[in-house]
């Protein structure tokens, strides 16, 4: 959701006359360089709590002013509609991997992300090291505790492995430094391969990163994600 989507969000946006197609600005809700390091030595502690997928609940209608008030001062008031539609369209595809890779190639106007929880995931639970997956019965999926890796990347993502065998697709979980109280939501993907989860956009799980929000948000949070979501990807380049 953050400046990894706004390049993309953005050449879609071209779309609309208001908005210009520039850089997005860059993100003062997250931790800088030096404290990305901190967090990353114990991460999973900051995050403690139950998530649910977080688009879904952003595409709620009792939601829907908000997305109006938001993009209204940038977009103007007649593309306000339509750019919270594309904005939200964005990152609620179907697709990924392979099949999103094959479908972009062949029509890049329809690209977008999927950003739900894969696995029959319906709720994530972080608890200290330990992550546990929960189906929509509310039955347990999976749960292992993992162990922070030293992983180079070029997204600054941090990555974890699981410490029990045969853990399956959950083996390597990789996060965006992102906390409720600094970005209020979650970005991370999870593979069986680490090699998987190296590029947004190639391999078996291209165009797909999940999106979270703590299952009790309140309305103030919404309030902040929608409004940091829209001004990283509707913002004209200073």
């Amino acid at each position: 959701m953050k400046k990894k989507f706004a390049a993309f969000a953005l050449c879609l946006i071209c779309l609309l006359s208001a908005v210009g197609c520039g850089q997005a600005k860059p993100d003062t809700q997250t931790s800088s360089t030096a404290n990305q390091s901190t967090m990353a030595d114990d991460y999973l502690t900051t995050i403690s709590g139950t998530y649910v997928e977080l688009f879904p609940e952003l595409s709620k209608p009792e939601y829907r002013t908000i997305w109006i008030d938001a993009t209204t001062p940038l977009v103007g008031e007649d593309n306000a509609e339509s750019a919270t539609d594309m904005l939200l369209g964005m990152c609620m595809a179907e697709p990924y991997g392979e099949e999103a890779v094959e479908k972009y190639a062949a029509d890049p106007d329809s690209t977008a992300f999927n950003c739900y929880f894969l696995g029959g995931v319906e709720k994530f639970v972080m608890s200290g090291d330990t992550i546990t997956g929960l189906d929509a019965q509310g039955q347990e999926v999976f749960a292992h505790t993992y162990q922070k890796l030293d992983v180079d990347n070029e997204n600054s993502f941090l990555f974890y492995q699981s410490e029990d065998a045969d853990s399956g697709e959950f083996t390597y979980f990789a996060f965006a430094p992102d906390t409720m109280e600094t970005t209020y939501h979650l970005e991370f993907r999870y593979a069986e391969d680490l090699d998987d989860l190296q590029s947004w956009y190639e391999g078996n799980y291209a165009y797909w990163n999940a999106a979270a929000i703590a299952e009790d948000y309140d309305q103030a949070t919404m309030e902040n994600v929608i409004e940091l979501f829209v001004t990283e990807n509707l913002s004209e380049a200073e």
